[in-house]
């Protein structure tokens, strides 16, 4: 088994949850099951130094910051990419799970899964509103324009898409196994989720409701995000310390890359020409130049 003195209740939460159902789950990365038969297409390039126990990441809309919340302390950091360093950490709540960053710059969304909340982080003020909703959010994504927040209920086996408040409920995709992270794509037509224990991504037609595609990753797929074009979808391997490409046309993958120390949050730079991943177990960020 994977050891860390980290203890992750949410994710002890979903272990519970696929072992009730039968599942042989843990985090025991050397008997993965192999993925697709792909090559090598990147490697780290370097690493940016994060918060302890860095989860998820999200890069700002015009370029010059990284967004990465920091499980154990509770914090979001702050990265400026000129410099590549930490210049502010926020204080957001215990245990944060997934971020996504406002296209106006303004303000994050950063989920809460134990205290079953999302919260609206100002980046001007730094105040945290959080709402309370009655469920456990996992991973966040935003919409085009961002009037849509996507919410993946890994313990329901659904996507929710609400506002930034997480007060209406627009719609629900349900029957996805453990969903951790989601992507949207470009024009908002389709939602790609992992399937952290069912070892693929969900491919959901938004207009219908429906599951119109699944493409098998090997174990463990967690964290997701699409290039700009969305062509392409990064899925992070936690803890196996692999992060999958896929061509979302041909729904499959076309490529591995190996980050080790428990990949887990995955970004790409609005340019497209750089993949961010979370190290969760070293405190840092990094850097793929793809």
């Amino acid at each position: 088994m994977v050891t860390s003195d980290i203890i992750d209740v949410p994710l002890d939460r979903l272990i519970t949850k696929a072992r009730e159902k039968g599942l042989e789950v843990g985090r025991d990365p050397t008997h993965a099951t192999p993925g697709p038969d792909t090559a090598t297409v990147a490697t780290v390039a370097r690493r940016i130094p994060a918060g302890q126990s860095p989860h998820s990441v999200a890069a700002g809309a015009d370029g010059t910051r990284l967004y990465v919340t920091n499980f154990q302390p509770g914090t979001v950091s702050v990265i400026d990419l000129a410099g590549e360093t930490v210049i502010r950490t926020l204080a957001v709540g215990e245990g944060p799970y997934g971020v996504a960053a406002n296209p106006d710059g303004e303000a994050l969304h950063v989920a809460l899964p134990d205290a079953q909340a999302l919260v609206r982080l100002d980046l001007t003020s730094g105040f945290g509103l959080h709402s309370g909703f009655g469920h456990a959010p996992y991973g966040v994504a935003l919409g085009p324009g961002g009037a849509h927040v996507h919410l993946t209920l890994a313990l329901e086996g659904s996507v929710l898409v609400t506002d930034q408040f997480a007060k209406p409920v627009f719609a629900e995709f349900r029957g996805i196994d453990f969903p951790t992270g989601v992507a949207v794509a470009p024009d908002a037509s389709v939602l790609y989720a992992a399937n952290y224990f069912a070892d693929k991504v969900s491919v959901i037609d938004v207009a219908t409701a429906a599951i119109v595609g699944t493409i098998p990753t090997g174990r463990g797929p967690y964290g997701v995000a699409l290039s700009p074009d969305g062509g392409r979808l990064y899925a992070a391997h936690f803890p196996f310390d692999t992060v999958s490409v896929i061509d979302t046309v041909a729904r499959a993958v076309v490529g591995t890359i190996p980050v080790p120390d428990g990949p887990r949050g995955v970004a790409v730079g609005i340019d497209g020409k750089n993949l961010y991943v979370t190290n969760f177990f070293s405190a840092s960020v990094s850097v793929i130049v793809l």
